[in-house]
C-alpha cells in the first residue's frame, strides 16, 4: 500500500498563526469588537473556520459576517502574508519522507493563491503530490473535509497507512474524526497538552525537530 502523509499549513510549515490571529484581532476591532489576541488564538484552536461565531451576536452574524471575513482576507493578504515565514527544515523534511516512500499532500484552510504563496516560499512545489484548499469543499467542516478531499486526490482510503501532520488542536481533531492518525508539532503555537487532548498520537516542536527526531517518531514505524 502507498505511504501517505497530509500536511496542514499554517502553522505546521510556515509561521503563520499568530500573524493571521492578529488580522482577525485588527479586523474585529475594526466592527467595533475588541479581543485580546490570545482569545483569538484560542478560538483558532477550537473552533478554526467558525471562529466569527464566537465574537459576533446571532443578530450581527447575517449582518456583518460576510463582509468582516472578507477585510479579514483583504488585510491578511496585504498586511501580514508578506510577512510569513516558513519554518526550518521543511525542504530537508520532505526530501527525507519521499526517499522513505511516502507521498506528500498539504491540506490547507488557506485561500487558494496564499497555499501557492506558500509552497513558493518553502520551494517544495517538486515534494508534493497533491494539494487541496476550502475552495475545493463544501464548507461545512473544514478541518475534516480539506484532508480528506487530499486524501482522495491521492486515491488513497483515509486508513491507508495516512498520516497527518497538523499544529493546531483543531486540525488534529479533525484528522482523528476522519480516522487519520495524527501528529503534533507545536510550532503552531499550541501546547503538547493541547495537542494530545485533540488526539495526537506523538508531538514533536518544528519540522526541523521532527526531521531530527525522525527515528523516534510515529513515521518511521511505518516505515
Amino acid at each position: 500500500m502507498s505511504k501517505a502523509i497530509i500536511f496542514e499549513v499554517d502553522g505546521t510549515l510556515v509561521d503563520s498563526n499568530v500573524l493571521r490571529a492578529r488580522a482577525w484581532q485588527e479586523a474585529l476591532a475594526r466592527y467595533g469588537r475588541q479581543v485580546r489576541l490570545p482569545r483569538v488564538l484560542a478560538q483558532m484552536a477550537l473552533h478554526g473556520d467558525q471562529i466569527l461565531s464566537e465574537f459576533l451576536t446571532e443578530e450581527d452574524m447575517p449582518r456583518y459576517a460576510d463582509e468582516l471575513a472578507s477585510f479579514h482576507r483583504a488585510l491578511f493578504r496585504e498586511c501580514y502574508l508578506p510577512r510569513v515565514k516558513p519554518f526550518h527544515g521543511v525542504p530537508e523534511l520532505l526530501r527525507h519522507l519521499r526517499t522513505e516512500g511516502w507521498r506528500i499532500a498539504l491540506a490547507s484552510t488557506a485561500d487558494p493563491d496564499e497555499l501557492e504563496h506558500y509552497i513558493e516560499l518553502l520551494g517544495v512545489e517538486e515534494l508534493i503530490d497533491g494539494r487541496t484548499t476550502d475552495a475545493d469543499v463544501n464548507r461545512t467542516r473544514l478541518n475534516e473535509e480539506i484532508p480528506a478531499e487530499a486524501i482522495r486526490l491521492l486515491g488513497l482510503n483515509r486508513t491507508d497507512e495516512t498520516l497527518a501532520i497538523a499544529g493546531s488542536p483543531y486540525d488534529v481533531e479533525g484528522a482523528v474524526r476522519l480516522g487519520v492518525r495524527c501528529v503534533g508539532l507545536v510550532c503552531g503555537g499550541f501546547s503538547d497538552e493541547q495537542l494530545v487532548r485533540a488526539g495526537a498520537i506523538g508531538v514533536f516542536g518544528t519540522p526541523e525537530d521532527l526531521l531530527t527526531r525522525y527515528s523516534e517518531s510515529p513515521l518511521a514505524a511505518e516505515g
